[in-house]
């Protein structure tokens, strides 16, 4: 699908790269205005331009909308699809789910988001009286609420079921004396490639951000001793409160966990990994997650440019700066197996 997007220059790089992801084929990009519009969040004169341009099917904002928002540029853009941050990331997460639960989560992530547009149209279309936004009026809103919230109760009650079902696990896992080490990390560092480096599996791995929705487990044993290792979803830097609250049940892997990995991509320049850092940490103390022996991984060296000691000190001090306590740090390339072995020694090493 042909589309513009809006983003700011800070994210750009990460908007673009989670556009394609979702298979969209950007073909303008625009800066996101300083100060939001109060009807459309980009200014009037733009959604003028694009009411005229039959070469855009989509809009994507790289921001979360307001109800006002959607329901002002439907109006005005009715032919093309409106995308804000939020139902973005749940496109890319659906394209990858494989399990009921990722499944559930994602569309529980997206009724929420859609429920306060839907009972913005109520209000309007009940002043009114008139056509609602949506195309259903009064009365067709007013069930598509009752129907939205009923399927928000079923959903929220299958995935604590799901909750409860996997604490169980964890706690059985812990009684047989298993520890779990989660590998967490920002999403596209290599994190799937390092579980399949440690398991010699073959789970999916490409460019694409979010390859992994939903954890992949696997018992990895060394001298004699076992470790559940898991892959969990990948982070994003600003994630919007309302994918983390619904993919609390995979996200919660990691506060299962007994140690963690953090991973980071070395290859990328100093100041994104820094910016990954902060966010990669910030997730963590929103999860309540302090306390479990985390160790720093480095990965994609086989693509760093020059030395790598300065980058991998500033990742070292930077971790032990927003978390404790930062057990080590290593360095290993997922793709050419580079320090996968001592990576596996310092795992059990860990638990």
């Amino acid at each position: 699908m042909r589309a513009v997007l809006f983003a700011s220059e800070d994210y750009l790089d990460e908007a673009m790269s989670l556009a394609e992801s979702a298979g969209y084929d950007v073909i303008d990009i625009y800066k996101l205005p300083r100060k939001p519009n109060p009807s459309f969040y980009i200014s009037k004169d733009k959604v003028d331009k694009l009411i005229e341009r039959d070469n855009v099917e989509g809009v994507i904002i790289f921001d979360t909308l307001a109800p006002r928002h959607f329901i002002n540029l439907n109006k005005l853009l009715f032919k093309k699809k409106i995308v804000d941050k939020v139902l973005l990331l749940l496109e890319i997460f659906a394209l990858h789910a494989g399990s009921k639960e990722a499944k559930l989560q994602i569309e529980l992530a997206r009724l929420k988001h859609e429920l306060p547009i839907i009972k913005d149209a109520y209000s309007r279309a009940k002043k009114s009286e008139q056509q609602g936004p949506l195309g259903a009026g009064v009365y067709g809103v007013e069930s598509q609420i009752r129907l939205f919230s009923r399927k928000i109760n079923r959903i929220t009650k299958e995935l604590e079921h799901v909750k409860k079902f996997r604490e169980a696990q964890v706690v059985r896992t812990r009684e047989e004396g298993l520890p779990y080490v989660a590998i967490s990390g920002y999403t596209n560092a290599g994190k799937t490639s390092i579980f399949n480096a440690l398991t010699n599996l073959r789970q999916a791995t490409d460019s694409s951000m979010f390859t992994t929705t939903s954890p992949k487990r696997y018992l990895i044993t060394h001298n004699k001793k076992r470790v559940m290792l898991v892959d969990t979803v990948g982070f994003i830097r600003g994630i919007p409160p309302q994918i983390i609250e619904a993919f609390f049940v995979t996200l919660s892997e990691i506060k299962y966990a007994s140690a963690l990995l953090m991973v980071f991509d070395i290859s990328l320049e100093e100041s994104m990994i820094v910016e990954m850092i902060r966010s990669s940490f910030a997730i963590l103390r929103e999860l309540g997650i302090s306390g479990k022996p985390l160790l720093v991984v480095a990965n994609k060296v086989d693509l760093l440019e020059g030395s790598y000691e300065e980058k991998l000190k500033l990742i070292r001090g930077l971790a032990e700066e927003y978390y404790n306590p930062v057990i080590d740090s290593i360095l290993v390339s997922a793709k050419t197996l580079f320090n996968i072995n001592t990576l596996r020694d310092k795992i059990f090493s860990l638990v």
